[in-house]
């Protein structure tokens, strides 16, 4: 058991034993370059080896890991350093470029880890990580509180700045159990992991810390997480276990369907980040794999509720399984009461638990007033629960379209756009209305080689949902624009396309978006 990561010159392989030498010559460098205990570490990087590396001996030398995002627009990469007052960027040769235009405003200290890239000119007198390494002993790890930090992420930032959650060593060790019970993410020794979600984005889902608690093998992707790619490592390093939000899969189901590729190690998939829909869920069971479909949060480690559908299931619905061991539920209505579960009251969903953050890193952000309450985190999704603790979500608080007084769900006609045969993505949003207040958009990307318009979309939707319900405005697209996490970016939506849509409805034409495509 051990470690696969694709590097440029090819699969690089270690074991766990050696990944444990090496952590521990990343706190022996720490403490050389005079970094103080207790004070953040960046690390700007694309899944490997040596980001797992930074996964272990950051926290086991006593400093706080943050993982950046890579792909966040540089302003906000600039802003996430600064305000986690990262100390040391260890940063991959081929992101270089990424962070050179900043370089010059860099307070942290930077050291290159060698990926067979070249190198940005200026970063040409840097340290080089494996030098560094090189240089130092293997220190023993650092004893620490368990309520002393251990790793820094930041929320997506879809409604604003992003949020700065800290996670502890204790809720790191919990969360890390947890997905090893059978009814959680199920980690096990011997299982052989790819995680396709990515190690800058909640811990990579806890699956580094899980996967070396069980022990099980990781293969990490490197930077080109594209479906050939993924296919194409699959089939060489044979995981069992594969983990990644829904709009990864929505792209892999053309792989595993032209059966180009050898890809019958999968045995199980893990998803969260989004909405799966029923349809998308079924055709991964209907090939024999168990599908976990989860539901939970950044500032959740990111683990809240999750349920396994079993491989060839009968019965799929778009619900998200009950709490993870020792997460607690509660709906609350507008005035913060709490709801019944019945399965069809309806409120703000809201949780708290060992893992569960009970504020943000700057105690002077609003943020902690709007989002925190008593110890319980307010989620910003509207759900229903039943009486058995089943979790539905219904919508974002964000994304529910109000007409006539009415809620429309966007996330319930997105399920229903996804069962068409010829739908391979699609979001809706609300554009302000006149006579209704907001009337729902859908936006419709067609898989390659089909056709689609839009009576046909208002008719198939007319046969699910509502009469009322069926979008006023519905627009073909190329592509829907993702987050930096894969996910899909309602906010960009609003801001590119709903100013479209309206001037579109000045215009009087009531048909946009018509023709066949």
């Amino acid at each position: 058991m051990g470690v696969t990561s694709v590097e440029p010159a090819g699969l690089d392989h270690r074991t766990w034993p050696q990944i444990a030498d090496r952590a521990m010559r990343v706190a022996a460098a720490l403490d050389a370059l005079g970094v103080e205990k207790g004070a953040a570490i960046g690390s700007f990087a694309w899944n490997g080896h040596r980001h797992l590396e930074l996964y272990y001996g950051v926290p086991c030398s006593g400093r706080v890991l943050h993982t950046i995002n890579v792909r966040l627009h540089g302003d906000v990469i600039e802003y996430v350093i600064g305000h986690a007052d990262d100390q040391v960027i260890f940063v991959d040769a081929s992101l270089t470029p990424v962070l050179a235009p900043l370089r010059d405003r860099l307070k942290a200290q930077v050291v290159l880890m060698e990926d067979g890239a070249a190198i940005d000119p200026v970063f040409d007198r840097d340290p080089r990580y494996e030098e560094l390494l090189a240089s130092v002993v293997p220190t023993e790890p650092f004893e620490v509180e368990e309520d002393q930090a251990a790793s820094i992420c930041f929320t997506s930032g879809t409604t604003g700045r992003p949020k700065a959650v800290v996670y502890s060593h204790r809720s790191v060790v919990l969360h890390s159990m947890a997905e090893l019970m059978v009814d959680g993410h199920a980690v096990r020794r011997g299982d052989v992991i790819l995680p396709l979600t990515p190690m800058f984005h909640v811990n990579c889902w806890g699956l580094p810390y899980a996967a070396g608690l069980a022990p099980a093998s990781l293969v990490f992707a490197g930077a080109d997480t594209s479906p050939p790619a993924a296919a194409r490592l699959i089939e060489h390093s044979k995981p069992s276990v594969l983990a990644g939000i829904p709009t990864f899969w929505v792209q892999m189901d053309q792989v595993f369907a032209s059966g180009e590729y050898d890809l019958s190690s999968v045995k199980r998939i893990l998803c969260g980040g989004a909405e799966a829909p029923p349809a998308l869920i079924e055709k991964y069971t209907n090939r024999g794999i168990d599908f976990f479909h989860a539901w939970g949060m950044t500032e959740m480690s990111p683990s809240g509720t999750g349920s396994w559908i079993p491989a060839r299931s009968t019965e799929i619905v778009a619900k998200h399984g009950v709490a993870a061991p020792l997460v607690d539920l509660r709906l609350v209505d507008r005035d913060g009461g709490e709801l019944a579960w019945d399965g069809v009251t309806t409120g703000e969903l809201e949780a708290r638990g060992p893992w569960v953050a009970a504020a943000y890193l700057d105690p002077d952000d609003d943020s902690n007033q709007d989002r925190f309450d008593d110890g319980w985190l307010r989620t910003g999704d509207v759900a229903r629960l039943s009486p058995d603790g089943t979790l539905e979500i219904v919508d974002r608080t964000k994304d529910l379209v109000k007409s006539g007084g009415e809620w429309i769900s966007s996330v319930e006609l997105e399920r229903a756009l996804a069962a068409h045969p010829a739908v391979l993505e699609s979001a809706v949003v609300a554009v302000p209305d006149e006579r209704w207040g907001e009337r729902p958009a859908a936006l419709i990307v067609v898989k390659d080689g089909d056709v689609l318009d839009t009576a046909e979309i208002r008719r198939f939707l007319g046969e699910r949902v509502a009469s009322w319900w069926v979008p006023d405005y519905i627009e073909f697209v190329d592509q829907l624009p993702k987050t930096g996490v894969g996910k899909i970016d309602k906010r960009r939506l609003r801001d590119e396309y709903i100013p479209h849509l309206r001037s579109r409805v000045a215009l009087g034409d009531e048909n946009h978006g018509e023709g066949v495509r």
